[in-house]
């Protein structure tokens, strides 16, 4: 099943209400005036500043654990 046909699959057994909310969820996600990409273009030198800059918080010892990080953003965003 392809991921389309899963989509209109779940919608089709989804109460009305409910497959009113996700019609009018995507009508805004459609109709809004933000741009297709939310990431605006850096220069190669900002990378390079950028990772420059994390390396020397990762050589000081200020690096955090991904694990420990990815916790940290779930936890903030209620989702732990």
């Amino acid at each position: 099943m392809s991921t389309l046909e899963a989509t209109v699959s779940m919608l089709e057994a989804m109460p009305e209400e409910a497959r009113l909310k996700v019609y009018q969820y995507a009508r805004t996600v459609f109709s809004s005036n933000r741009p297709a990409n939310p990431f605006t273009p850096v220069s190669k030198e900002t990378v390079l500043a950028d990772l420059k800059a994390s390396s020397d918080e990762f050589d000081r010892g200020e690096g955090m654990d991904a694990k420990e990080a990815i916790r940290e953003m779930r936890r903030q965003r209620g989702f732990v």
